[in-house]
């Protein structure tokens, strides 16, 4: 053999070899897209088990489909949230194999409040999921009927109307007081230690008013023993569609309960993309639309980039309003 057949024979060996290399390189980096998920998807739930874990359990199944493996639901309830916040943050894995799914304000209320172990940036959004219409309902004898006779009454009796919420700091608290500074006026502010408490004290008519989810003041209200005032959110919800909307009457105010998921930041790429696929199926399913409207929840599926960016303005909302009650954190 030849120096050059040598070279030539050996020029094709390095060829194939290269060759092979990089095809293998092709499948394997094809083969590592693919492999999320290698094994079962938790979803933790922040709440005693209610209604967020049983629309986590709507979505679970109908996810598997498109992960291609078991998705189960596990409850961590304390601190309003942020326990379980606090857990998918700090000790899950940044691999997409946790799931935070619940409302926003373990996120974009609980740390300016408090000293926690995580921040807002310590969480990534996957996908928004349902906007849960908040709503005013006033007791049964009010000098008010609706929103409007609601501002004018307010303004011609400042501090005069009371409002009940789940707590000082919680979400429907602050929603009161929104709607107050962009109404201008002011109510009078009554904490109760959760939803139910407040609605029962509007019922007996300790408070004039109570703010929280339909879903826990529409049965009082199809018993006529709370008056529908207004929805909290900037379009009529269709599972409370005759409740009119704030901005019906010219307060420049909205504020939905918002449902969705995340994981801990630093989580793949491709693994929040594939989630947010499976997400966006899953609340497509009739099963789920059936159960959101069976618990007056409106689906309104968002992914990771919109929703992200939401949850920042809604961060940032939330800051203003809490340095201006004095409630942030020391």
């Amino acid at each position: 053999m030849t120096k050059r057949t040598e070279r030539l024979g050996l020029d094709r060996r390095t060829v194939l070899k290269t060759g092979a290399c990089a095809a293998l390189a092709a499948v394997g980096g094809a083969y590592g897209a693919a492999a999320f998920p290698t094994q079962p998807i938790t979803i933790i739930v922040p709440y005693a088990p209610g209604s967020t874990d049983q629309l986590a359990r709507a979505l679970a199944g109908h996810m598997e489909k498109v992960v291609g493996q078991p998705v189960v639901v596990e409850t961590r309830p304390g601190g309003g949230g942020s326990v379980g916040a606090n857990f998918v943050a700090k000790s899950a894995k940044p691999d997409g194999h946790t799931l935070l799914l619940g409302f926003t304000a373990p996120l974009t209320i609980a740390p300016h409040q408090n000293p926690l172990p995580y921040q807002f940036d310590d969480l990534a959004a996957v996908a928004r999921v349902t906007l849960g219409p908040n709503m005013v309902a006033a007791r049964v004898g009010a000098p008010f009927k609706d929103a409007k006779d609601l501002v004018a009454y307010a303004k011609a009796h400042p501090d005069k109307v009371s409002f009940g919420s789940a707590g000082t700091g919680s979400t429907t608290h602050l929603a009161g007081e929104a709607f107050a500074r962009a109404a201008g006026i002011k109510l009078n502010h009554i904490p109760f230690q959760g939803v139910t408490p407040a609605v029962t004290a509007a019922v007996g008519g300790t408070v004039d008013l109570v703010i929280g989810l339909a879903q826990a003041l529409w049965p009082q209200v199809e018993g006529k023993r709370l008056v529908p005032i207004a929805q909290l959110g900037s379009n009529r919800a269709k599972v409370i569609a005759d409740v009119p909307t704030f901005k019906e009457v010219g307060v420049d105010f909205s504020m939905p309960a918002i449902v969705g998921f995340w994981v801990r930041s630093g989580t793949p790429a491709a693994a929040v993309q594939k989630l947010e696929a499976a997400v966006e199926k899953a609340s497509q399913s009739p099963e789920f639309i059936d159960f959101a409207k069976r618990t007056l929840t409106e689906v309104e599926f968002a992914g990771a980039a919109k929703f992200q960016t939401e949850l920042r303005a809604e961060n940032a909302y939330y800051a203003k309003i809490l340095s201006d009650l004095g409630m942030t954190k020391k």
